[in-house]
Parts: structure tokens; C-alpha cells; sequence
């Protein structure tokens, strides 16, 4: 484990460091946080060990806890394009030993069409009011918590996968993966949270749970890549988010192995309702700041 996080983590700096060398622009020393800001740096190593601990002990919700803390300190133009270097990081810990099980059919039909949203959303970050995206983020957080809950509720009662919704290969459900693809696209590069659209989908593919875990990590690491060369195209992957990512790269890496370790030996059930608790107070007071700033 400790060498997955150790690969992670070269990886993840070395896709910044391309970024860095590819778009000059990323620079910006004026606006380079104080390494002595012990409030901003605290709340990032802070959201990072949330974000590693969480992924690693439930296997979701890592960007849904981490981007309301950061959202807070940092703002929504530093936090989202935080966030989702750290869930790149995440997912390149976790995604090596389930390669096998990738159903790639879907996986690329929905990763193409991921793209054109991407733009979209990345476009949105540099120009829609904060508010409204703020607003969108504590309502995509709802919607997740809602989600996840239903979803863990149904697991509990029938301990089965839902049914394919539609007919394998029928033009109905190639649209609506189009429509997922490119919802999840726009919703991962504006706001960072790309998983409510694409997990919905996935859960009615009727897959096995292996093919299930492993397609949608492989996803959410191919689009991640996508996301963030998005963002960085746009000018949102900056020097300051930069140092920021990599602060809290040790805190992030503690996370996911302290939740490798706890995970079977504390009581999930009771972690999940505390976890889905936190989710809907995070969304709602997002709604609430974006309320005020509005």
C-alpha cells in the first residue's frame, strides 16, 4: 500500500509539473499563498486527510468531504481545481489492481463524451458568478447524500444490484449515456464533483460488484485527467493551487492508508450514516453561503 501511495503521488506531481511546463501561464507569484498561513495550510492538510481516510475506508465521497472545507478557506476558484488534484492522486492510488475487471465498451463511449462537457464546465469555473457555482456544488453534495443513502439502503434490503434500466444496445440507453457523459463532464470541471450522474448510471448496468468498482475507477481516474488539463487550458490549475496540492500530498497519503487500515475494523455502517450526516451539512451550508453571496 505504501508503494501504490508512493507511485501515486510521483505521478500526480509529475502530471503537474507537465501542466506547469506545457501552459507558462500557470504561474502567477503574486498570488502564492504564505507558507506560514497556518489557517490555509491546516485546512488543506485537514481536507486531504478527510479525503484520503474517507475514500480509503468507504471507497467514495472523497471530493464531497474535502471541497465545503476548502471552499471555505480558499474560495471556489482555488478549491475546485485543489480538489480535484487530490482526487486524481486518490484514484491513481486505487486503480492499478482492478484493471482486469474494466468493462471498456462503456468505459470509452463514456469518457468520449465526457469531453465536450469538460470544456463546458471549465469555461463556467473562469466565468459564472461564484454564488451560482457555489449553489450548484452544495446541491450536487445533496443530491450525492441522497444517493448514496438510497443506494446503501437498497444494498441493506436486497443485498443485489439494480437491474440494466434499459436493453443492452438499445438507442435509448446509448442516449442516456451520452447525456451522463457529457452532465458528469461539465459537473467535474465547473464544480469537482463528477461521481452523483455517472454512479446512477453505472448501478443500472447490472455489472457485477467487481466490474462496477473497477469501471467507475476507471473513470473517475481518465476523466480526472481530462478534468484537470481542462482546467489548466483554462488557467485554473495555477502556481498557488500547485503548492497547495503539494503541501497537502503527505496528509493526503496518510488519509487513504489510515482508511486502508481501519477499513473492516471499525464499524462501517455507523462510519457511512456519520459520513452521509457531514455530506448533507456540508451541502447545505454551501447553499447557505451561496445564498449570501448572491
Amino acid at each position: 500500500m505504501t508503494d501504490i501511495l508512493a507511485l501515486a503521488a510521483s505521478v500526480v506531481s509529475g502530471l503537474a509539473a507537465t501542466l506547469q511546463a506545457t501552459f507558462p501561464a500557470l504561474v502567477d507569484q503574486p498570488g502564492m499563498p504564505d507558507m506560514q498561513d497556518m489557517r490555509t495550510m491546516g485546512a488543506v492538510s485537514a481536507a486531504a486527510l478527510a479525503a484520503g481516510f474517507t475514500q480509503g475506508f468507504a471507497g467514495f465521497g472523497s471530493t464531497v468531504i474535502a471541497l465545503p472545507l476548502l471552499v471555505a478557506v480558499l474560495g471556489l476558484r482555488v478549491a475546485v481545481p485543489l480538489g480535484c488534484l487530490m482526487a486524481l492522486a486518490i484514484n491513481v492510488a486505487l486503480v492499478g489492481r482492478m484493471l482486469g475487471h474494466v468493462r471498456r465498451g462503456p468505459l470509452m463511449v463514456l469518457l468520449l463524451t465526457s469531453l465536450p462537457g469538460m470544456a463546458v464546465g471549465s469555461r463556467l469555473l473562469s466565468v459564472a458568478p461564484e454564488a451560482w457555482l457555489e449553489g450548484l456544488l452544495g446541491a450536487m453534495v445533496l443530491a450525492f447524500t441522497v444517493f448514496a443513502a438510497r443506494a446503501a439502503s437498497v444494498a441493506d434490503d436486497a443485498g443485489t444490484l439494480a437491474p440494466p434500466a434499459h436493453a443492452a444496445g438499445s438507442p435509448l440507453r446509448h442516449a442516456v449515456t451520452v447525456a451522463v457523459g457529457l452532465v458528469s463532464g461539465a459537473l467535474g470541471a465547473a464544480v469537482g464533483i463528477n461521481g452523483p450522474p455517472v454512479v446512477a448510471w453505472a448501478m443500472r448496468q447490472g455489472w457485477g460488484r467487481h466490474a462496477l468498482k473497477a469501471t467507475l475507477a476507471g473513470y473517475f481516474l481518465l476523466a480526472g485527467v481530462g478534468i484537470v488539463g481542462a482546467q489548466g487550458l483554462h488557467g485554473e490549475i495555477t502556481g498557488r493551487v500547485l503548492l497547495l496540492f503539494c503541501a497537502g500530498l503527505p496528509a493526503l497519503a496518510a488519509g487513504l492508508y489510515g482508511g486502508h487500515l481501519c477499513f473492516g475494523r471499525l464499524d462501517e455502517a455507523a462510519f457511512r450514516k456519520v459520513l452521509l450526516g457531514l455530506f448533507a451539512v456540508s451541502g447545505a451550508g454551501l447553499l447557505w453561503r451561496a445564498a449570501g453571496l448572491g
